[in-house]
């Protein structure tokens, strides 16, 4: 019996040890930086490309617009996410907080257990781009507060999901070939003379 009062013990212990945690870190926050021998327009260009999420980030499946204006702030997508092999997708609701083009992009995700936070900056240095993410995620319930806050500190499961997408999303931009803002074709205007004019 002293077995199982122990192993009682134990178990409470750890429980309150667990929802400590998730009280003491209720969100965890994170980014990560790359540089890129690209344009600021092209860099910031192909991270907006919505046909392009795909190749960098990590289980990305579909966007859709249900509300507002693209691209604008106060509009909505509906975001579905495959977290992988054997598990069900799952669907946020991104909105569109601050944007500048060029400069930031502020976004909120929504979703059943969580809500997630994220800057995408862009800054030009000495002709290249420094593309910067600062997130951060908050668990919708206690229990899920103490389960992120331990993934990150013992695996750092969100960092280094993070890190992982913005590298593919390097990539992305350094091989890109798609031209975002090509030169317009200038045609010469073609002078027409009056017909009385012509006879002369």
């Amino acid at each position: 019996m002293k077995i199982l009062k122990y192993i009682l013990y134990a178990i409470i212990g750890l429980s309150i040890i667990f929802f400590a945690i998730g009280l003491m870190k209720p969100s965890v926050s994170y980014g990560h930086e790359i540089t890129v021998n690209k344009s600021l327009k092209e860099a910031w260009a192909v991270s907006q490309d919505q046909s392009k999420l795909g190749q960098w980030l990590d289980g990305f499946k579909s966007i859709e617009l249900i509300s507002g204006e693209k691209g604008k702030v106060g509009s909505k997508y509906k975001v579905i996410v495959s977290p992988g092999d054997g598990q069900p997708d799952f669907e946020m609701i991104e909105t569109v907080i601050s944007v500048k083009e060029f400069d930031h992009v502020k976004l909120k995700f929504d979703s059943d257990f969580m809500d997630f936070e994220q800057v995408i900056s862009f800054q030009e240095k000495d002709g290249m781009t420094a593309v910067k993410t600062d997130s951060e995620v908050v668990g919708n319930n206690l229990m899920s507060r103490s389960m992120f806050a331990i993934m990150e500190m013992t695996i750092g499961a969100f960092s280094g999901q993070e890190e992982l997408n913005i590298e593919e999303l390097k990539k992305v931009i350094q091989d890109n070939t798609t031209d975002y803002f090509p030169t317009p074709n200038v045609i010469d205007d073609e002078i027409i003379l009056p017909e009385e004019d012509s006879k002369n």
